[in-house]
């Protein structure tokens, strides 16, 4: 079994690596518009009665405005507000393999291209969280968690009236692992698509877990984690065991099975390392 998660430092040559360098260089580039802004407004107060020019179409002011509005529109092609190795409804970012970025805001605009004419009123909410989620980015990137949670509770309201399940599992793809809705079906869980693919078989009181593994550029992100979190719900809402085998993918070198057997730990796995790497995971265990 492989998460595919890098570890806490990756490489300055890591796709990952390169992925939250960008999404700090969003950041600085949002924050600088947001600081002209104030610096223009400042000087346009002290031209006394002159001030009002700042605001016309065209002005200075009106300039570095839509400036700091293109970039905040930018934040969310670089997942700017996320934990950096944690999963979350702010999660994601530009992935060049697939031309396109992972994120809440590109769901919920493809959610409302896909469901508007069939229902209206859903998609309308769609389009108020996909803008309450822009709004919140820059927020989250210095440290209000608060607007997270809300972001959050929000996300997990959408989903619960969502017309089918397709659409919930969209949505669904942007929660941490601990508030994944748990399915009546734990074979819905296996999936191989753009963002990780997770290979298990269900026995009578057992799933064998082969593989779970992440995109490449979306590795050290948490998405792994919150995967795995999940498996382990439904597991223990079925009563049912997990077992498997490490089996590194994500790197070659000496200190990958310890590496992953750490991150199955933290899962409440028993790993043993010499007999194969094999791990097992009793029904609700609980990490130490």
């Amino acid at each position: 079994m492989s998460e595919g998660q890098t570890l806490p430092a990756p490489a300055r040559d890591d796709r990952a690596g390169e992925l939250l360098e960008r999404r700090q260089q969003a950041l600085c580039n949002y924050l600088d518009a947001s600081a002209d802004i104030a610096g223009t407004r400042i000087r346009a107060n002290l031209g006394g009665w002159k001030r009002w020019l700042q605001v016309l179409p065209g002005s200075t002011l009106a300039r570095a405005t839509g400036r700091r509005d293109d970039l905040l529109r930018e934040l969310a092609r670089h997942g700017v507000g996320a934990d950096d190795h944690r999963w979350g409804v702010l999660s994601g970012g530009f992935i060049p393999s697939l031309g396109h970025p992972v994120g809440l805001e590109h769901t919920l605009n493809g959610l409302v291209t896909g469901y508007e004419s069939a229902d209206p009123l859903w998609t309308r909410q769609l389009q108020l969280l996909a803008r309450a989620s822009e709004q919140a980015r820059p927020q989250a990137a210095v440290g209000d968690r608060s607007i997270v949670a809300d972001l959050t509770e929000e996300v997990l309201s959408v989903m619960r009236t969502a017309p089918d399940d397709g659409a919930r599992q969209r949505l669904s793809d942007h929660l941490p692992g601990v508030l994944r809705p748990v399915p009546f079906d734990i074979d819905t869980l296996r999936r191989d698509d753009e963002l990780v693919e997770v290979v298990f078989d269900v026995y009578a009181d057992t799933i064998k877990l082969d593989n779970i593994t992440v995109n490449p550029e979306l590795r050290g992100s948490g998405l792994g984690t919150a995967v795995l979190q999940h498996l382990c719900r439904a597991a223990d809402a079925n009563h049912l065991y997990i077992v498997g085998q490490l089996v590194p993918t994500f790197r070659d070198d000496d200190s990958a099975v310890p590496t992953l057997a750490r991150w199955c730990r933290q899962h409440g796995f028993a790993v043993n390392e010499r007999l194969g790497g094999r791990i097992s995971r009793s029904p609700f265990s609980i990490p130490a």
